[in-house]
């Protein structure tokens, strides 16, 4: 069985739901899904806004749109770990948790829909596909042991 992708859920309690910052909140999100990684946020940053925008962004583009992103912040070296391979692969694990659609050289939200829509429809079946493995592993681990 090949593994799709590495999804390492964790979850807040409620209270977490009243952060006001936007980029906390995304924070909060991405790192449920287990990424902590800055160039990351900043690129799912940079989606988020380009859907707001009904804009499809190249990976070059998402790129720039980080750096600026930073110089606003005055976040220190702008450019750190911002290779364009960093990017892709960052692209590449969204797509593969069904997150995001790549149509020619752009990329947007799965089925250029609404952020929770297509997390909705892939990224939280592939976790209940994953959660519905663990359990039929933990039988066969049960059998194993002679657990009855």
């Amino acid at each position: 069985m090949k593994l799709v992708s590495d999804i390492r859920l964790r979850w807040y309690d409620d209270s977490s739901l009243l952060e006001d910052d936007p980029r906390r909140l995304l924070e909060l999100f991405l790192d449920s899904l287990g990424v902590t990684s800055d160039v990351a946020v900043d690129l799912f940053h940079v989606l988020l806004c380009a859907r707001a925008e009904d804009t499809a962004l190249t990976g070059r583009q998402i790129r720039d749109a980080i750096v600026g992103l930073r110089r606003m912040r005055d976040a220190g070296e702008p450019e750190r770990g911002l290779t364009m391979r960093n990017i892709q692969v960052w692209l590449r694990y969204f797509r593969e948790i069904k997150l995001l659609d790549k149509l020619g050289s752009r990329y947007h939200f799965r089925g250029n829909k609404k952020p929770s829509k297509a997390f909705a429809e892939g990224t939280r079946q592939m976790a209940e596909q994953s959660a519905a493995y663990v359990e039929k592993l933990l039988k066969r681990v049960e059998e194993s042991y002679k657990i009855g």
